[in-house]
């Protein structure tokens, strides 16, 4: 396909400029506006969605996350071969889909942001997820599996099984680790591990947690997991991670700050009822536009309520009222629903 080939050498260009030069406002609209036209000629989902030609980025319409679950979101045919990234799924059992042809601009963005942000990680990554030789849809599992390669060394040592947190293991792997590791789990996976009362993390360890407390487990709060894990595992750093199956970019932050988007990722809060933007600083439904969703939709709309701040970064409240729980910690918390009704 000679148009996507253009388009991933254009949006893999942006990248490295982007990362080098800082994030460049005109060439990200001539760049998304490029690549909507592309979907829409090619992704029929995406065509139904749009009206006219959006001449702005906030014009560009966004698919509705739960459209994953209910139609073939993008550009990949259901025939063709591809990577398939699917979301946790809720109790009702159903999985959204987010098709690629490649991972490309995925692995490049995901290292290159994450490097960006927080340089010098541990090359031993110790990851209370699930293995992706196990779970090869996890796009979650599929991040960490790359970690490694910042360090140019190491591998994963994998501590989830059948959504259930393997904590004796992974305590004892910790225990005998003399260097640095870098810590990985969702919310719900680190609430279990820390139940294990495991030891304090080697001198110069980092932790990143992903996720919020989408369901059961609601008696402990994100500053409560963030004060047990400081005092626990006391770690150099603590980091946290935002992001979804419907997206190929990240946002990193830490405990108490905003998150910090890529510069090809652009996040607009709209009003929920009007759908149309609002002022920075106000709250509002968020839509991300991420220009490495080459192959689905450029344009993700979120049941999540935030801020977006003038300088860009993001300011997470949580689900918008009455939407469903969702994400990469309800494997977790199926499983303890499973073990509540086996009691």
């Amino acid at each position: 396909m000679p148009d996507r080939d253009q388009l991933k050498a254009s949006i893999a260009a942006y990248l490295a400029s982007s990362l080098a030069e800082g994030p460049d406002d005109v060439r990200f609209a001539e760049l998304a506006l490029r690549l909507h036209a592309w979907q829409k000629a090619h992704a029929p989902v995406v065509a139904a969605l749009t009206e006219g030609t959006p001449a702005s980025v906030a014009e560009i319409p966004a698919v509705p996350v739960d459209l994953f679950k209910q139609l073939p979101v993008g550009t990949v045919g259901e025939h063709e071969p591809c990577v398939v990234f699917r979301t946790s799924g809720t109790t009702a059992g159903t999985r959204g889909e987010h098709r690629s042809r490649d991972t490309d601009l995925y692995d490049a963005g995901a290292l290159a942001w994450l490097k960006a942000c927080e340089p010098e990680l541990p090359g031993h990554v110790v990851a209370l997820l699930s293995n992706p030789a196990q779970v090869p849809d996890s796009s979650l599992s599929h991040m960490v599996a790359l970690f490694p390669q910042l360090a140019l060394r190491g591998e994963v040592h994998w501590f989830l099984r059948d959504g259930v947190v393997q904590a004796e293991a992974a305590r004892a792997h910790l225990a005998a680790c003399t260097e640095p590791v870098f810590l990985c789990a969702t919310s719900f996976a680190m609430a279990d591990f820390l139940d294990a009362d495991p030891q304090p993390l080697p001198a110069g360890s980092a932790v990143m947690v992903t996720g919020g407390f989408k369901g059961r487990r609601t008696d402990l709060s994100e500053d409560d997991l963030w004060a047990a894990i400081h005092h626990r595992l006391q770690p150099a750093r603590l980091i946290t991670e935002y992001g979804m199956t419907e997206l190929s970019s990240q946002l990193w932050g830490r405990p108490g700050t905003a998150y910090r988007p890529p510069p090809w990722l652009k996040v607009i809060a709209v009003d929920p009822v009007t759908t149309r933007p609002v002022l920075p600083g106000t709250p509002g439904q968020l839509r991300f536009y991420d220009l490495c969703n080459l192959d689905s939709s450029l344009g993700i709309e979120t049941m999540d309520e935030g801020i977006v701040h003038p300088d860009g970064s993001v300011t997470l409240f949580g689900r918008l009222a009455g939407a469903e729980p969702r994400g990469c910690s309800l494997t977790v918390e199926e499983a303890w629903g499973l073990m509540d009704d086996d009691r």
